[in-house]
């Protein structure tokens, strides 16, 4: 019972993430007229184009053999999840970051469900998040991390 409320926790947690992070725009706001530029030259710097996105490649994880017993559930470039899934399991994708993403951070985790044991009885999935080529979490049940550009301020 407690690896289900886990579980269910731990969905609800990843849902809210996912729907947290959905909440930025790539589109700046408007300039009021009491802030527009004072001069030409402060103008054209103000409506230069953004620069393009940084662009991460992460892998998901979910670590073992045979099948998961539970959904894995993830969100990265996308959201999602995955029943009876064969162990090891992973996926693969781009994550393009908006200049807000760059600099307040980006979420993606994975939620590993569970794997039956040796003696029988469930237990959490073990599971690693690599961005990049480099590992920035692992664990067991579920692993999170926040992408952030350091150049972005």
């Amino acid at each position: 019972m407690t690896v289900m409320r886990h579980f269910g926790l731990a969905i609800s947690a990843t849902l809210a993430a996912a729907a947290l992070a959905g909440c930025g725009s790539s589109t700046p706001a408007a300039p009021s007229p009491a802030a527009a530029p004072s001069s030409s030259a402060e103008a054209s710097a103000s409506t230069a184009p953004a620069s393009q996105g940084a662009v991460h490649t992460v892998k998901l994880e979910v670590l073992g053999k045979g099948k998961n017993m539970q959904p894995i559930a993830y969100v990265a470039g996308s959201s999602g999840s995955v029943t009876d899934a064969a162990l090891p399991w992973s996926k693969t994708e781009k994550v393009e970051m908006t200049a807000a993403e760059q600099r307040v951070g980006r979420l993606v985790s994975i939620v590993a469900g569970s794997v039956r044991a040796d003696n029988g009885m469930l237990e959490a999935a073990k599971c690693r998040i690599t961005v990049d080529g480099e590992k920035v979490a692992d664990g067991e049940g579920m692993c999170k991390y926040t992408i952030k550009d350091q150049a972005a301020g």
